[in-house]
């Protein structure tokens, strides 16, 4: 039994399935209970503040993905000055002990970092807030309410923002497991707190307050242990000179990974207004209905591979291919199994739960499940081996984000009328498919082997299984 607990505690993956169902239960239960709980202005605001407390996690532009992957690059005993040009390494090299006064120099240039963005953040609510506000908060019976709410919004957000470094640091020294058992503990215990607001004072500023202030208990308790381990580690973490040349080293990926989450995002979400605008409610309803429903079954598969993703750069960074290759086929081979699962399950059981809980929503057909679990699938396959390339320091994701945009949006607008709501599904697998040949041309080349053989034994066997899968579900629906 205690073996079993010290595997979860040490388990990153474990931890971050942990933390997500974590969420999604928080969800499932506060969520419906907000709605019966607001008014319909207050509910309107509510989903407001959610978009702009999104936009706090896009305003890092990459720098958050960049400084943990060269946290991980330090900790390791890689020096700065190899971080250009790790791609062509091909040999274990690395000094056994970290170099401190370069660790000193990651972090400090981190926390400027981020304190930059925290002002360029609340520059950008101000004035886009302000106006993105004024209509909804006019339209409350007590608008004091709203400007309460965004003031706390504000304020706790830019807190979270200002001080996101520590979590990138622990992200860095691979402490996956201890962030993500943090994060997950705390909201379980925050949800118990959410739920008391909810039946007791369930008005508008209350349910904003105990939100951000779990959300910052959490931060606080990552900064908490971070100083532990910074002291233990004996680093320093005074703020020295602003360090230029690192800061063009660090840009270089920033910025790329920055456009790929911007690019990614609106040909994520885009699908979803525009379905609204152009089909009846009903087809909507469905294709929105099964569009999350894969949105959170690729959110479990892109949190296993993610959950190892520092030790992954740390291997890769110094050299270690003996290590690095079983490691990454043993993360993906758990990451596809995942996906493969919550895909059985959906077509076993999906139906049958929606029908228990008398839903007045349904699946798609069996067409766009089909097609959904292809364009999911791949999109997962790029998005793992993409991110392979960058623990190289090595980013390329941009080009492909934008060449899959551009067949995306292309076939979108060319055939909607004759696909109807399919053209979605099957616009991001014939663009996935278009850009397979430029990932594999870039990616494997990094980890110095070809795509038939390292994906013979990895991807093509899972994409085997789906095939088949697939062809049984359709067979059994016609």
């Amino acid at each position: 039994m205690d073996n079993i607990i010290k595997k979860f505690l040490h388990s990153p993956i474990l931890n971050s399935w942990f933390n997500a169902f974590v969420g999604l239960f928080s969800s499932i239960v506060a969520i419906p209970i907000v709605i019966t709980k607001l008014s319909v202005e207050e509910i309107n605001l509510w989903f407001l503040f959610a978009s702009i407390i999104a936009l706090s996690q896009g305003v890092q532009f990459g720098f958050n993905t960049t400084f943990t992957r060269f946290i991980s690059y330090v900790y390791g005993g890689v020096k700065i000055e190899e971080f250009k040009h790790l791609r062509f390494k091909k040999t274990l090299q690395y000094d056994e002990r970290m170099n401190k006064e370069e660790f000193s120099k990651v972090f400090s240039l981190m926390k400027y970092v981020y304190i930059f963005l925290s002002f360029i953040y609340v520059i950008i609510l101000l004035l886009v807030g302000y106006f993105a506000l004024l209509k909804p908060i006019a339209e409350l019976s007590i608008q004091s309410d709203g400007w309460i709410s965004a003031f706390i919004i504000l304020f706790a957000t830019t807190l979270k923002l200002s001080l996101g470094y520590y979590q990138n640091f622990m992200l860095g020294i691979n402490k996956v497991a201890l962030v993500q058992r943090i994060t997950g503990v705390v909201n379980l215990f925050g949800l118990t707190l959410i739920l008391a607001v909810l039946f007791f004072v369930p008005t508008l500023v209350w349910i904003i307050f105990i939100y951000q202030f779990v959300a910052l208990v959490s931060l606080l308790v990552i900064i908490y242990f971070a100083k532990q381990e910074l002291r233990h580690l004996n680093l320093s973490t005074k703020r020295s000179r602003f360090d230029k040349e690192l800061f063009l080293i660090v840009w270089e990926s920033a910025w790329k990974s920055g456009i790929t989450t911007i690019i990614a995002n609106v040909v994520k979400h885009i699908s979803a207004i525009l379905v609204a605008q152009w089909f009846p409610s009903n087809i909507s309803a469905s294709f929105l209905f099964t569009k999350r429903v894969f949105d959170i079954l690729e959110r479990f598969t892109m949190t296993t591979f993610q959950a190892r993703v520092p030790l992954i750069a740390r291997y890769r960074s110094q050299g270690d291919f003996i290590k690095l290759i079983p490691l990454l086929k043993q993360t993906q081979y758990i990451s596809y199994g995942v996906y493969f699962v919550g895909y059985l399950f959906l077509l076993i059981f999906g139906e049958s739960v929606l029908y228990f809980i008398n839903s007045n929503v349904h699946l798609g057909s069996y067409i766009l499940v089909i097609l959904f679990s292809f364009a999911t699938f791949l999109s997962r396959w790029g998005g793992m081996t993409l991110s392979i390339s960058n623990q190289s320091n090595h980013v390329v994701e941009h080009t492909n984000a934008i060449i899959v945009s551009i067949i995306f949006f292309s076939i979108i607008f060319l055939y909607y009328k004759s696909f109807g709501v399919y053209v979605f599904p099957f616009a991001q697998l014939v663009a996935l498919i278009v850009v397979t040949p430029l990932i594999s041309r870039v990616v494997y080349k990094n980890i110095h082997t070809t795509f038939w053989e390292y994906e013979s034994k990895v991807f093509l066997p899972f994409l085997g299984l789906l095939i088949i899968v697939n062809i049984i579900y359709y067979w059994s629906s016609i």
